[in-house]
């Protein structure tokens, strides 16, 4: 179970964009007892995942590497700064032990996400942190939204590069707003090492479409 979620984190007051995955590789090694001391307990912890540090990077901010309270509220400060929350498409899953997206089963979406986005009107756009295979965050988040007749109008105005797509979403209360979405490239270790990726050109990418400070 994603106990992320499931505590209420984390999207900002005020959050005007909302970047999600799949389901955190360090819940997994939780679950397996295989956690380590530099994983820390949040999104994207796992000591070996590359979002952290090139968010450090490009903000300039030192965010500590460790199991720690601090290490949280650190990486909490710049998504406050940065008026973006994380969330992810998967709420509870199975798997043998291997935290990689192929090997995730028995899948329950995150419909916590519905309503995330009927509560923070804010948000605008929604950035994916995977799109490949059969499990991934583009199409499980879209078809979360699609199942639950919230979305419509879907086009797609940018094939590549990063893609990105429009819809409008409707709320609860029937509002309707446009948000956009881009697709941006993994931060996991193995994208570097199946698609030929580079940390530079990550990075570039990450620096060029998400907020600015």
């Amino acid at each position: 179970m994603h106990s992320y979620i499931g505590r209420g984190w984390y999207i900002p007051k005020g959050a005007r964009a909302l970047l999600l995955g799949t389901f955190p590789s360090v819940l997994i090694r939780e679950a397996f007892g295989r956690i380590r001391p530099e994983d820390v307990d949040f999104f994207y912890g796992s000591k070996d995942n590359n979002f952290w540090r090139d968010l450090s990077y490009i903000y300039g901010r030192p965010l500590d590497q460790e199991r720690t309270e601090k290490a949280i509220r650190q990486r909490m400060q710049l998504l406050d700064d940065l008026s973006l929350g994380l969330s992810d498409s998967i709420y509870a899953c199975h798997t043998l032990g291997s935290a990689m997206d192929t090997a995730l089963h028995d899948l329950e979406p995150n419909l916590q996400l519905i309503r995330d986005l009927d509560t923070h009107s804010s948000i605008t756009r929604l950035y994916f942190t995977s799109s490949s295979g059969k499990v991934n965050a583009e199409s499980g988040t879209l078809r979360i939204l699609r199942d639950a007749g919230r979305l419509s109008g879907m086009r797609i105005i940018r094939q590549k590069g990063p893609r990105r797509r429009q819809f409008t979403f409707t709320d609860a209360e029937g509002s309707a707003r446009v948000i956009d979405t881009v697709t941006l490239f993994s931060p996991s270790p193995l994208a570097e090492q199946w698609g030929a990726l580079t940390p530079e050109g990550r990075r570039a990418q990450y620096r060029e479409w998400l907020p600015r400070l």
